[in-house]
Order: structure tokens, then sequence, then C-alpha cells
């Protein structure tokens, strides 16, 4: 590539050049590199930039050898004519820079010694898995197909038409549950006849959970594959031949190194299901999602100076990450991990997973379209922002395709949304003396900010948010609960169409249809300044005129002290608009003094609460429990705490790690039981 240009355009660029040398050296060199390394001449630009990023090398130095290489033909003008993306991601041009990166970039770069100060290498090969073993429990091989199954419920997904990984699944026939870190599979419906088929045991490895696509079975675990316990070494003294001085520092900690793998099984027998594949990555589990028949996984794990990159193992084929396969971008953090994004085909007999991998600070949120993947990227420097990266998928194809930048952190998944190609985030950050504020931010496919929404709910804690449509639902508390009505109609201009506040605040919400919402969190007690929190509210908000939302029903479940895993995992919640039915699990706790707001109640009672739930109206049906009578929840209960639920044509089913309760969905009388023990 050569790429001279006119007189003009050199003269035109030497001048822009010098200046930002001089105004700003080492941000003329970062931009230079982006350019060179996004116009793919890493060959030639390699020694250039060892010499450009040397930090004896004066200004003028620098300015006369990016003049004589653009004057030369060497790199061309192109380079520096398109402006990068803020923290835009960059794959490395070898080894060695990605070492340097490494070192120069993070403050404390870990290196970690064992007790007889003797430094541990993280990747001499991939780990080692046991198989996993179909244990059949039934001498009749259940081949019965799903095709006619009764009308049942799904997993409560974000996202119409990406399943999330969940504990439970169901196909209208068979109930996949898992229990005692084994995969339970259970022949369900009709619950009269329902027995427990076979189990699924992985060894040595912790079940993250499972999906479930026609006749496979894909069960996403983790397993340990190092420990290190003691004192953490970070940084180095010297790099390279330059013997460079770097920053060190002790920290003491312990460090965990796990392996993420997805194990397919063929369900045509599901007495005796057959393990097809299994696909392992080096990094701890984030998030993973199905999409018809691909699996896609994100996992993330530390990167250390000095160590072999990441492995992807295939039915025991090891295949090393390249660094020059690997994106990064200019953000500096205190550490660094590598995080991998997997596409895999669970209905393939001998799958290729499309992989990729990128060096990132800490990655944990993620959000999932039917087209992209978003990760998350908390900046921490001193500005509070996070990156986002839109990685594109299609089929089995992942492929980098953005980044952008907003003003805050993100509280959870349900912060995030994609709509008619525009990207909508909440965060929050803290503005100064006024405290904790809450902003919208709408960004354009290419992750740039094209609509705002600052400074809302200031001095008050973010709890949830959910975006549906054209509109947007935000709740923030300090004594009230505020429900914020906003329209992003018009992605460049959100605005908040009205502040509902009512006692109380929402820690997750749902929508019922298009005009109403679903709220579950906490009810409060007014003190003043401050309030403290009772029991577990539910309710039930009218947004059908986005200018006089209202909370038309409420129901407050206990005392100080009551708890819902709902509050906090949205896919143990079961709702069906069409069949009225709302079911959530529960831990009631009664307080001895309840008129004294501050006095914790004791647990009394857990399972799963049942409501009819209409436009206008939310109604207690009853209470399902596995714990037998008279006996109050406690860590000798704990097998029997329901956390999901789930119905199939007329029957509700209650799920424990012990057993599956059956109840009539008309009546909630019992209708049977199942030992998963």
């Amino acid at each position: 590539m050569n790429l001279r240009g006119s007189s003009l355009e050199v003269v035109q660029f030497n001048l822009a050049l010098s200046a930002l040398l001089f105004l700003s050296p080492n941000r003329a060199v970062l931009v230079y590199r982006r350019r060179v390394l996004n116009a793919g001449i890493k060959p030639t630009a390699a020694p250039i930039m060892e010499l450009l990023e040397r930090k004896k090398m004066k200004p003028r130095a620098k300015i006369a050898l990016l003049v004589v290489l653009t004057m030369g033909g060497i790199m061309p003008l192109s380079i520096y004519f398109t402006v990068p993306a803020a923290h835009g991601l960059v794959r490395f041009s070898s080894y060695s820079e990605l070492e340097r990166f490494l070192l120069t970039r993070s403050s404390c770069s870990y290196g970690y010694w064992n007790g007889y100060n003797k430094q541990l290498q993280f990747y001499g090969g991939p780990a080692s898995f046991g198989p996993a073993v179909p244990g059949a429990l039934s001498a009749n091989a259940a081949t019965t197909t799903v095709s006619t199954a009764p009308s049942h419920s799904e997993t409560n997904n974000q996202v119409a038409g990406v399943d999330e990984l969940d504990t439970v699944k169901t196909d209208g026939r068979y109930i996949y549950t898992v229990s005692n870190n084994t995969v339970a599979i259970v022949d369900a419906y009709p619950a009269t006849s329902a027995q427990l088929l076979s189990r699924i045991s992985l060894v040595n490895q912790t079940i993250d959970g499972i999906f479930v696509e026609g006749d496979r079975l894909s069960v996403v675990s983790e397993t340990l594959r190092n420990f290190y316990p003691g004192s953490v070494y970070c940084g180095a003294l010297t790099m390279g031949a330059s013997q460079m001085p770097l920053p060190r520092c002790f920290c003491y900690s312990s460090l965990q190194i796990q392996n993420t793998s997805i194990s397919v099984y063929d369900l045509t027998s599901r007495s005796s299901p057959t393990l097809m594949t299994t696909v392992t990555t080096h990094g701890a589990f984030v998030g993973a999602r199905l999409i018809e028949d691909l699996v896609y996984l994100v996992a993330t794990t530390p990167a250390q100076y000095n160590q072999t990159l990441p492995v992807t193992v295939v039915n025991g084929h090891a295949k090393e990450t390249l660094a020059t396969q690997i994106y990064h971008s200019d953000i500096s953090d205190s550490a660094f991990s590598y995080t991998t994004a997997l596409a895999l085909n669970a209905t393939q007999d001998n799958p290729s997973p499309n992989v990729q991998t990128y060096l990132l600070g800490t990655s944990s949120t993620i959000y999932v379209s039917l087209t992209n993947i978003f990760l998350t990227q908390p900046v921490w420097d001193g500005q509070g922002e996070t990156a986002i990266h839109r990685i594109s998928i299609d089929n089995s194809n992942i492929s980098y395709e953005a980044t952008g930048t907003v003003q805050g952190h993100i509280l959870n998944q349900f912060s995030m949304d994609e709509f008619q190609g525009y990207f909508r985030v909440a965060t929050t950050g803290y503005a100064g003396w006024t405290g904790q504020t809450t902003s919208v931010y709408v960004l354009s496919n290419s992750l740039k900010i094209v609509g705002r929404l600052e400074g809302l709910g200031q001095g008050e804690n973010f709890h949830s948010a959910r975006f549906i449509g054209e509109m947007g639902y935000l709740v923030t508390f300090k004594k009230t609960d505020p429900l914020f009505v906003i329209e992003l109609r018009d992605p460049t201009r959100p605005k908040v169409m009205r502040q509902l506040n009512t006692t109380g605040y929402s820690d997750y919400l749902q929508a019922l249809d298009e005009s109403h919402l679903i709220g579950i969190g906490k009810d409060t007690v007014d003190e003043g300044s401050f309030a403290w929190y009772q029991g577990i509210k539910v309710s039930l908000f009218d947004v059908s005129d986005p200018t006089k939302p209202s909370e038309v029903a409420r129901y407050v479940i206990g005392d100080r002290g009551s708890d819902s895993l709902g509050l906090r995992d949205s896919k143990s919640i079961l709702l069906d608009a069409q069949k009225n039915l709302l079911v959530l699990p529960v831990t009631v706790s009664l307080s001895p003094n309840p008129s004294v707001p501050n006095a914790y109640g004791s647990p009394v009672w857990q399972g799963a609460y049942v409501f009819q739930i209409t436009t206008n109206k939310l109604t207690f049906r009853g209470g399902i429990t596995h714990i037998p009578d008279g006996l109050p929840p406690s860590p000798m209960t704990s097998p029997l705490t329901i956390t999901r639920e789930l119905y199939i044509g007329g029957v509700l089913y209650t799920i424990s790690s012990a057993m599956i309760g059956m109840n009539s969905l008309s009546d909630l009388q019992v209708v049977g039981s199942l030992s998963l023990l």
C-alpha cells in the first residue's frame, strides 16, 4: 500500500501532526498507532511503533520520523484522516505488543507466586475434564416426541427469541432441572405419571445452567482450573531489552482461575442421553444465550504478562488464540481480562465454533439481541464512564463492530435495550455535591450518542429500569419510589413524560402488556430524612397515558426481613398475561412488633405465591410450599426452597433442588409430587 497524496495534503498533514505532537505527543502517537492498526499495515508499523512509543524519543524526532515516512510513501495519508472512536478496539500486531500493553497499561500487572516464591504458570495446557455421565434410571427409553405437547410456559427472557441460560427448562412434556449439581430429566406430563428418567453428572464441574432446543440439551458448566491463595506480586522490575523500570505493588488475596464448558447431549432417548460435543474455553462464565440452534457464550479470565493465551478445546482438540487475533482498546486499567465470545451450533455433530477474544478491563454485564452482543466495561479512570462494545452475531459468525462510551455505570441487563437500530442504556453515577444521579443515553448503530437525558433522581439510588418499545421506565429511591416514564419515540430527544411517586420501590420491572407494568420490590416506612424498608411489595402500574401513570394495585408480603428471589433473578418469576397468572418465590418473615418499622421479623414460611393479575387488579390466590407444615425455613430445609415455577397444560409445577411439586392451576389443589433426591 503506497498512498502519497497530493503535495497540499502532505503539507496540511505535516502541519496538523506537528501541532498535535507539540501539544500532546503521546496522544498523537496513540492516534497514529490506532490508525495504522486499523489500516492493517501491521508488519511495517510494528518497528515504527517501537520507536514512536519510546519515552526517550523527543517530540521533534517523532515529527521528523513521521514526516519522512509519510512523504516517502511508507505510511498512507489515509490513516490520519479517519478519527477513531473513543476506546475503539483494534487487534494487536504481535505477541510482544500484547505483553507491552499489559505491562504499560495496567497499574498492577498480576504475577501470582506460591509459598516458595516461584512464579506460577497459569496456562501450561488445556485442562482435562472428566466425561459427562448419563445415568439411566428407567429401562424404557423415553423417545416420545414433544411436537404435540400441551401449552406450557417458557423461561422469563428479556428479549423475545433470545433464550437465557437457566436452571430449569421445559418443552411441554419433559422438565429438565439442575438438581444437586446434576441435570435431572423428568417425564412430567401428564402429572399423574411423572417420573425421573435420567440424571446427567459432570465430573468436577459446577453447572451454571442449561438450554434445550428440540432433541439437544446444552449444559454450561465451570471448573476450577487453578487456585492460588496468599500474596499477589504485581508488576515487573524491567521490561525486555529496554530495561524500562515499572511500578510494583503487593496485594494479599486469593485467585481462582476457571474454565467454562458447553456439553451438548442428544436427547433422542431421554432415559439415556448421549454426549455429542464438549467445548471448553478459558475463563469464568459471564453469560450465555440461545438463538435458534446457536449457543453464544461469553467468558472472562485474568490476563497476565508472560502467559499462554486463551485456549479453546473442542472434543479434546485444543486451539490457542493468537495474539494478532485479540482485540484491545486504549483504556488503561488496574488489571485486564481476556473476554471470549463463542458461537456454537448445538445441532452439529462435529461443530467448529467461532471465537473472538478481547483484552478488556472488567467485563461483566452483557445484553444480547437477535443480532448483537453488547459487552460493557467500566472505565476506572476517575471519569466514571462505561465503555460499550457491540459484537455482531449472524448465525455462527461473530464480528466486532463498534465501541462507544456513556457517563456512569450500568446496573444490570435490564438497563440496556436495542430497538430499531438504536441502543438505549440507563446508567448511574455521581454528580458532585448532588450525589448519585441517573441518566438515559440513546446510541446509534455505531455507538455514537445521539440523545441523552441526564440528572434524573438526583441524590437517589437507582433500583431498576425497563425499556419497552418507544418507552422507558426507571425507578430511583431515597424515601419514595419515583417511577420515571420516559418517551423515546424521537431517539435524539428522549424526554420525561411524568414522575410517579409512591411509597416503597421496585427492584424489578416487567411489562404485563403495552400499557401496564409489574414492579417487584420492597415496601417502606418514611422516617423523615430516610425510610425503613419493610416486606415485599408487588405493584401494578397503569402507564396507558404516559402523562398520568398510576399505581392501580399493590400487595405487600410479610414484614421487614421478607425476601424474594425475584428481586435479583428475573427467571424465578412466572408471568403469563393470557392466563392472568403471576407466580414468584418468597420467604415470609413476620415481626413480633409490626408497629416498630426497624424491627426485623423471623422467617416463618417459604414457597411460591400465586396471584391472579388483570389490568386493574392483583389478587392473592394462595401459596405453595415444599416444606412440611409447621417447619419454618432454615438451613435444614434449604433443599426444599422453591426457586422456579412453570406450567404445562393445567398443572403448575414448582421446583426446588429436592423435589417437583404439582398443583392444579384452577384451584391450586395438590396433584402430585416427585422427589429429585
